[in-house]
C-alpha cells in the first residue's frame, strides 16, 4: 500500500465516526481536521471534497458492520442459526452501536433522504445487499429444508430488516434497549 493510499484511508477511518456522529450533512471541516489532526489541504489532496468523504466514510462504517455480518453468517451451518446469529449481532452490539452514533445505514438514510443523493443511493445498495442476505439465507434454508417451504424469503427480508433498524431506532431515541430485545425476541 502506498503512502497516500495510507493516508486516504487513515483519513477514511477517523472522519467515519465523526459522520455518523454528527450526519453526514452536519458534519463539519473544521470536527474533520480535529479528529484527523491534519489541515483542510491536506484533507483535500486526497478527497475531491466533502461529500467524497462521507461516501467514502459511510462505505467504511457499512463494511465494518457488513464484514462482521459474513463472519457471524459463515460461522452457522442452519439457515434459522444464521438468522438468529445475525439479529443478536445487532442486540449484542447496541451498546458499541449507540455509543458510535447509531446503525450507520439508518444514520445516512435519515440524513440523505431528498438532500444528498448519491449517498441516498449507496445507502439503498446497502440495503439491498443486507435484503439479498436474508433472502438468500431464507431461500437456502428451504431448500435444505431448514424453513418452512410455504416461507416468503423477500417478505421476510423486509421485516426482518424493518424490525432491526427499527428496534435500533426506538432504543437509541428512548435511550432503552427493551425495543430492540423486543423486535429480535419476535424474529
Amino acid at each position: 500500500m502506498s503512502k497516500a493510499e495510507e493516508t486516504r484511508n487513515y483519513i477514511i477511518e477517523q472522519a467515519a465516526p465523526i459522520f455518523n456522529m454528527h450526519g453526514y450533512k452536519g458534519t463539519t471541516m473544521s470536527q474533520l481536521t480535529r479528529a484527523i489532526n491534519m489541515t483542510k489541504g491536506a484533507i483535500y489532496g486526497n478527497f475531491k471534497d466533502k461529500d467524497e468523504i462521507a461516501l467514502a466514510a459511510f462505505d467504511y462504517n457499512f463494511g465494518r458492520i457488513a464484514e462482521r455480518i459474513r463472519e457471524i453468517i459463515r460461522s452457522r451451518e442452519n439457515a434459522c442459526d444464521k438468522l438468529v446469529a445475525m439479529a443478536n449481532f445487532y442486540l449484542d452490539g447496541f451498546p458499541e452501536i449507540s455509543k458510535t452514533g447509531g446503525c450507520p445505514v439508518l444514520n445516512a438514510a435519515t440524513d440523505s433522504d431528498d438532500v444528498h443523493l448519491p449517498l441516498k443511493n449507496r445507502v439503498a445498495q446497502a440495503l439491498d445487499s443486507w435484503l439479498d442476505t436474508v433472502a438468500h439465507i431464507v431461500t437456502s434454508g428451504i431448500q435444505r429444508k431448514q424453513i418452512k417451504p410455504n416461507a416468503r424469503p423477500d417478505q421476510f427480508a423486509s421485516v426482518f430488516v424493518s424490525l432491526i433498524e427499527g428496534g435500533i431506532l426506538l432504543s437509541k431515541a428512548t435511550g432503552n434497549i427493551i425495543h430492540l430485545s423486543r423486535n429480535v425476541d419476535h424474529l
